[in-house]
């Protein structure tokens, strides 16, 4: 039964309206037609009772009529069950409360009450609500679809890789190893990074013997190799190797890095994920590239390349660090839209081998932001395009296989990324901080465009509401908007909006804000 919401200024009317009302209530004896009511009736308004068993609302001239002042049930209406109760309620001449104007003690106390019952309404308002998939929100969303066996996805942290790095050569360590002989080609050296060998001394022949670099033995990769037509040790006897080894920088699993932020509370934190050793590079330096992943769950993490350059507590020997791709993958928590969505196609997946199960199925994998689903892209029957925007790429292929239709080809496959700059002037009043309204206009646009699904546009529109909507903004300037994709030329435009194809995804990548500003009357 729908339940409706009440106002507090109706919910005074109608207790005012029942204080002038008047109940009686009788036992129905069969035969007995008329039922007097005490005092003058000016009307009847409603006659409430039991018939055949059900509650009912007797219908006035139909069921029954008022004669002055008694009620009387009329042949061939219906009536009460046998000695049940039925209440006649009816306006009396002669009301026993007569003074409901505003300040009178009972308007007062009608009042209080109606506040604590017009609270009490919303909570049962809200609870009837929180039973519905289109009206249900937040934790009660998430009770109603878990009856379809669907949770809301959580917030997914960005991840990437982070380089570290130094320009010159570790110090080095001279270090002798015995190794035994047991006839093996290769033996490797404890230490992996071998600047130089020293001497290789041993017993070949029972002699003492000191071998030869490049004659007897070569060094390839942090282990000496005996070559075929030198000296070698005895079998069963031992050698030792004296040389000079790097010493190894490792960076432990959980080493915190971090963009950079004059405000502590602002910089992005990342951890590494796995351990890792810096190797010299073909360029003279030494550097190690390590997958980390954002603390914190959300978009908040998604960088460009080059921003994460902080190391908050120093490593030995490390020199500088720095992210040389972009951080990403970040998302937000499924929103309440977004859940109800994938609620509502979740029967679809039963059917399988159809198009919207197939796009159902993905989303459903964590991680996954948006989808496509392309039939026959190139018009050849037989063939689905998937394109998936973030998840894991094994699981959206099982997602996948188990959804597809037999002999359905099905191609996965990720959106072309369409780099947005957006460039703008603000005018604000003089006495607006520059670097708060930057940073929060910075946050909006970025969060908008991150926003946008497979094949959204850009909408220039929706970036000046955005901008004008940061306090302290009067106007916006000499806006522009670049897309840069890969192979293609540039494309610049000042008030129109970017179009994205169906195939690609608009990643924002600068944003330029400059300042203009004016004495505010």
């Amino acid at each position: 039964m729908p339940i409706k919401r009440k106002s507090y200024r109706e919910i005074v009317n109608d207790i005012i309206k029942r204080l002038g009302e008047s109940y009686e209530q009788f036992s129905y004896v069969k035969d007995k037609r008329k039922y007097v009511l005490p005092g003058r009736v000016i009307d009847i308004l409603g006659v409430e009772g039991f018939s055949r068993g059900l509650r009912k609302t007797f219908r006035r001239n139909v069921d029954y009529s008022l004669s002055e002042n008694f009620i009387e049930w009329i042949d061939g209406g219906e009536k009460p069950d046998e000695n049940s109760t039925f209440t006649v309620i009816y306006k009396s001449q002669k009301p026993e409360i007569t003074d409901t104007n505003p300040g009178s003690v009972v308007r007062t106390l009608i009042e209080a009450i109606s506040r604590e019952i017009e609270y009490l309404n919303e909570l049962v308002y809200q609870a009837y609500l929180s039973g519905f998939i289109d009206t249900a929100s937040g934790d009660s969303l998430d009770l109603v679809v878990s009856l379809l066996g669907i949770r809301r996805k959580p917030p997914q942290p960005a991840s990437g890789y982070i380089t570290f790095g130094r320009r010159t050569e570790p110090e080095t360590l001279q270090v002798s190893e015995v190794i035994l002989y047991n006839g093996s080609v290769e033996y490797p050296l404890k230490s992996r990074f071998v600047k130089d060998i020293l001497n290789v001394k041993g017993v070949t022949s029972s002699s003492p013997a000191i071998y030869r670099k490049n004659i007897d033995y070569t060094i390839i990769d942090g282990r000496i190799r005996w070559l075929p037509t030198g000296l070698k040790p005895d079998e069963g006897s031992t050698f030792t190797v004296d040389y000079v080894a790097y010493r190894e920088i490792t960076i432990p699993k959980g080493t915190r890095v971090s963009t950079y932020s004059p405000r502590p509370e602002e910089a992005r934190t990342y951890v590494t994920v796995e351990d890792a050793v810096l190797k010299p590079t073909g360029e003279g330096v030494w550097e190690a590239n390590v997958p980390i992943v954002c603390t914190a769950p959300g978009s908040w993490g998604n960088v460009l390349a080059g921003t994460i350059t902080v190391l908050p507590q120093p490593l030995i020997g490390v020199e500088y660090v720095i992210n040389k791709g972009d951080i990403t993958g970040g998302l937000e928590a499924e929103d309440d839209r977004e859940l109800r969505e994938r609620a509502k196609h979740a029967l679809e997946l039963a059917g399988k081998a159809t198009l919207p199960s197939l796009e159902t199925a993905v989303k459903s994998v964590e991680g996954v932001g948006s989808v496509l689903v392309k039939d026959m892209p190139d018009g050849i029957p037989g063939i689905v395009k998937v394109i998936v925007d973030g998840g894991d790429p094994d699981k959206i292929v099982e997602a996948i296989e188990m959804t597809r239709a037999a002999g359905v080809k099905v191609e996965f496959s990720r959106p072309k990324t369409v780099y947005i700059d957006v460039y703008l002037t603000l005018i604000v009043d003089r006495r607006i901080s520059e670097v708060n309204v930057s940073r929060r206009v910075e946050e909006l646009i970025r969060s908008y465009i991150s926003s946008l699904r497979i094949g959204d546009d850009v909408l220039f529109s929706k970036i000046i509401s955005l901008t004008l909507d940061v306090e302290g903004v009067l106007d916006v300037s000499n806006i522009k908007i670049t897309a840069h994709r890969a192979g293609l030329e540039t494309i610049e435009v000042e008030k129109e909006n970017i179009e994205i194809g169906d195939e690609e995804k608009a990643s924002a990548r600068n944003i330029t804000i400059t300042f203009r500003k004016v004495e505010k009357v």
